[in-house]
């Protein structure tokens, strides 16, 4: 996690003579210790706010016994499939997934739970379990990716947000239209060579 930067304060509290000849702290200075402790405590919650953003993790899989386990197995084998959670899944992370399931599979079924594991055991648990859930929290169609940078025609930086989701099928459109441009359009000559050749062939034979 990155740590926040530290900060450190030296101030001088005097103290205001009292009617009985005591010292008692100043007005100032109580007013200084009244900002000091807000300060102190609105850095403590930023802090944890930080803490848990760059602490989020997907835990698809997380369970400590072989009935738990198959549920969440079966689930996530369904998320991966089009229209589930985790749909966006590249191919090549996909058996990446399988075959870590398939390892903690053979986990729980030589051992009902985790604390009957050996140690050797629970640590190739764990590292399986970290394969697919470090997977899953990438491809999360709902995971929330922020920027903040100027938009188009402008130099003012603004914040905007969208889901991974967004980000997959604007890919998608963008790479369509790409395809879309290239492919030869089928009028006149070309209609008749069954629209053979690419763009300038396209262009040539609509003339």
């Amino acid at each position: 996690m990155t740590a926040l930067p530290a900060s450190i304060t030296i101030i001088f509290v005097y103290l205001e003579p009292a009617a009985g000849g005591s010292r008692s702290l100043g007005k100032p200075a109580m007013k200084i210790i009244a900002t000091l402790a807000l300060c102190a405590a609105l850095s403590t919650g930023f802090a944890s706010l930080a803490a848990a953003k760059e602490h989020y993790r997907e835990n698809s899989v997380k369970a400590d016994s072989k009935d738990v386990f198959d549920q969440l197995a079966y689930n996530v084998r369904r998320e991966m499939a089009p229209g589930g959670k985790y749909e966006f899944i590249k191919p090549d992370e996909k058996p990446k997934v399988d075959k870590a399931l398939d390892e903690m599979t053979k986990l729980f079924d030589e051992h009902d739970t985790v604390a009957a594991m050996t140690q050797d055991q629970k640590v190739e648990l764990f590292n399986a379990q970290e394969t697919v859930n470090s997977i899953l929290t990438l491809r999360n169609r709902d995971r929330v990716i922020c920027q903040n940078k100027p938009p188009l025609g402008s130099h003012i930086p603004q914040t905007s947000c969208h889901t991974y989701e967004q980000e997959v099928e604007a890919h998608q459109g963008a790479q369509k239209m790409m395809d879309d441009w290239r492919r030869p359009v089928c009028v006149g000559r070309n209609l008749a060579q069954g629209c053979e050749g690419g763009g300038d062939g396209a262009g040539k034979g609509g003339n």
